[in-house]
């Protein structure tokens, strides 16, 4: 066979292979993308599933989201075509009528049942109506969130009956718990009343008729008797109370497996009348729809005959695990419809969700400094509003950061999240923190250390003096570090401002970031710019490539990028490339920090009162139970602290953990908040005495500034 031929083979061969690619592409095309949540509870099941559907050929394929209101959005932007949704997620999508989205399936557990639960009123048949309700004893399944049972179905009967309570002096919790006080004598409402175990200790003391009906008043806990689906029926035929709110399903179990006399008891109805619960003619209260599917409106057909196959197709049964837990059965809707037509089929369900609020509004000024921030904000607004956390927040936003720090000074704002950089100025401004921003482990804290090559001669921070010095910013956390350390050092620097200290003890400095101003002549900007843990990389690099002796740094960063450390004998830690300063000589491999901090902290006016923060920090606390790193259910509703729409750190560092008020030293090494203390006043250089710190070259600069000044305004 000739060349000539085989290069014509070899052409027939590539272009056929072009062929089925654009062939394989254009199907793919028309694959339905299913978006599906990767979480900690999910992740190995869906990854492991959607890989077999692209094996197996499906008409399916997978796209991943970190929650289900990313999956909504991706809906939106047309990057997938359907996905789950809880009830509640509809309740939001609702409101955007804009995004043109259907409800395509239910995901019922059994074909018939129409609905996930309903809620009834059971009450002793002493009960005659519903205005003989009050003073009687209430059996409450509690007010700790599930993943079913959420804020709207706790309050909704004692909001059917109860006047709302908005007693300014008092948050909106407490009020819920002081109208139920009053109008009930007594009642069983055990577990947890707040995500604030202090604040949920003290309504239990100051309210205890509403612990009074448990098998444990003094305890009231979620182990109580009492507590929950089950323990609110038990409350009821016990006869330690007259009234339970409970589940339909529930309620019938309960009585068959009891062989309660039915004789004894009746259904309270929504107006006001009673039945005997014998005549099996329940009243319901309200309505729990079950998870849906939802498509975009241009797909929706096609999800639909998609789903309807699921039995058929080969794949089928791969996709109906992807779609939740357990084995769903999907089941289409009558006709095509927007999510608020759905959920106007379940009685009261909307009007749940759409509670009134107390006047003056008791919202939540969030500021916030980006339009990133600003959507992530609104979708942490909507997502906090059907899942019942109180109060609801709005967010503010300026143009600037060091803008929204002024907005909580002059009350134009009522929260901020902080980063360390920034909590020198909030110190300035005298603002306080109310829960610092805490990651999984020590290690991920910022950790501030002095950094400096393998091979290096220096062997203390004291030998610094005349070296060439990187950092990742002017006045950020490493930058000011290495100011407090020089203090303890020469005993001598404050006198001097931190400005002159770093120009007067290094004999060069290159500083990211760095703006033009009457800086000392030896401070210059670095000139590779970077933002997060790029800047520690920036300075980082400036010390490995010589330009500068030391670099102060986030060993966090430059672990993360450079690598594990090697393990010496002992707990120490060494790298090859680089190893730490400590205050003084050291004879081991001791790693020494000069700082640690979190990871930043929502920052709040100095004048809050003791009530408002109360309530700030409950709120604060109850998102973080819902939508934080250990959120309730499979999946999570909105993630506070992961990525948002492929972007990193919006709002929240993507490696918070949770929040919280005190953070305990770590590594014996001071925390950069006492650090700040002693930085907040500056002293600058004046007089013979200031001069103390300062060397020759920059006396002669300040008396050279004083100088030209003087002919300038002459």
């Amino acid at each position: 066979m000739s060349i000539g031929m085989l290069s014509k083979m070899d052409t027939q061969l590539f272009v056929l292979a072009v062929f089925i690619m654009c062939c394989h592409q254009s199907m793919n095309a028309e694959n339905l993308k299913l978006c599906v949540v990767d979480s900690i509870h999910t992740t190995n099941r869906i990854h492991k599933y959607c890989q077999q559907l692209v094996i197996s050929g499906s008409q399916v394929e997978c796209v991943y989201g970190n929650d289900r209101f990313n999956c909504m959005r991706r809906l939106t932007m047309g990057k997938a075509d359907f996905t789950v949704l809880e009830p509640e997620d509809l309740v939001a999508a609702s409101a955007y009528n804009e995004y043109n989205i259907l409800v395509t399936n239910e995901l019922r557990l059994y074909a018939n049942e129409k609905q996930r639960y309903e809620m009834v009123i059971v009450v002793s048949k002493d009960v005659r109506n519903i205005w003989d309700v009050k003073g009687k004893r209430f059996c409450h399944p509690g007010m700790d969130t599930t993943d079913d049972w959420t804020s709207a179905f706790s309050s909704f009967f004692e909001e059917s009956i109860i006047l709302r309570e908005c007693d300014p002096e008092k948050t909106l919790l407490e009020n819920r718990i002081t109208g139920l006080s009053k109008f009930f004598e007594a009642a069983c409402i055990a577990g947890p009343w707040s995500a604030d175990s202090t604040l949920d200790s003290k309504l239990k003391s100051k309210y205890r008729n509403l612990c009074a009906a448990c098998d444990n008043p003094v305890g009231c806990y979620s182990t109580d008797k009492y507590h929950g689906r089950v323990g609110a029926l038990l409350c009821l035929t016990d006869n330690a109370g007259d009234i339970s709110w409970v589940r339909l399903n529930d309620t019938l179990e309960h009585f068959k497996d009891e062989q309660i006399n039915k004789e004894d008891y009746k259904y309270l109805c929504p107006d006001g009348t009673t039945r005997p619960v014998k005549l099996d003619k329940p009243c319901v209260w309200i309505t729990k729809p079950w998870p849906v599917v939802i498509a975009r409106s241009e797909v929706a057909e096609k999800v639909v005959k998609q789903m309807s196959s699921l039995d058929k197709d080969e794949s089928g049964w791969r996709v109906r695990l992807l779609l939740e837990n357990y084995h769903p059965t999907p089941v289409s809707t009558d006709t095509l419809e927007t999510p608020e037509d759905f959920l106007r089929r379940f009685p009261r369900f909307m009007s749940a969700n759409s509670r009134a609020a107390c006047h003056p509004s008791r919202r939540v000024r969030w500021c916030i400094a980006s339009n990133l921030e600003e959507n992530k904000c609104r979708w942490l607004r909507e997502a906090s509003i059907v899942y019942g956390v109180e109060p609801a927040i709005s967010c503010i936003q300026e143009l600037r950061r060091m803008s929204c720090l002024k907005a909580v000074k002059t009350q134009h704002a009522d929260i901020f999240v902080a980063r360390p950089d920034e909590l020198l100025e909030v110190k300035k401004m005298g603002l306080k923190t109310m829960v610092h921003v805490v990651p999984k482990r020590n290690k991920e804290f910022i950790r501030i250390a002095a950094v400096v090559k393998q091979d290096s001669w220096f062997k203390s921070l004291k030998d610094l003096k005349g070296a060439k010095a990187c950092f990742t910013g002017y006045r950020d956390v490493g930058w000011n570090a290495f100011v407090a350390a020089l203090k303890n050092i020469s005993g001598t620097g404050s006198h001097c401002s931190d400005t002159e200290m770093v120009a007067s003890f290094f004999a060069e400095s290159y500083i990211l970031g760095l703006s033009d101003g009457q800086m000392p002549s030896n401070l210059h900007p670095l000139a590779k710019q970077a933002n997060g843990s790029g800047k520690d990389l920036s300075a980082f690099d400036c010390m490995i490539s010589g330009q500068g002796d030391v670099a102060f740094v986030d060993l966090k960063n430059i672990e993360g990028k450079i690598g594990t450390s090697v393990q010496n004998r002992g707990s120490q830690t060494r790298n090859k490339m680089y190893r730490t300063l400590c205050l003084s000589e050291v004879y081991s491999d001791e790693m020494c920090l000069l700082t640690w901090s979190s990871l930043g902290a929502v920052v709040i006016h100095e004048n809050m009162t003791d009530l408002r923060r109360e309530e700030i920090y409950s709120m604060l606390l109850e998102m973080d139970k819902l939508f934080g790193s250990s959120f309730i259910g499979e999946t999570p509703a909105f993630s506070m602290y992961g990525i948002y729409d492929s972007n990193h750190s919006i709002i929240f560092p993507e490696e918070t953990q949770h929040l919280q008020q005190e953070v305990h030293q770590i590594q014996r090494v001071v925390g950069y908040q006492d650090i700040l203390s002693d930085l907040v006043e500056e002293v600058h250089c004046s007089g013979a005495k200031g001069f103390s710190c300062c060397d020759g070259n920059t006396i002669l600069i300040y008396i050279f500034i004083a100088v030209l000044s003087k002919f300038l305004s002459a």
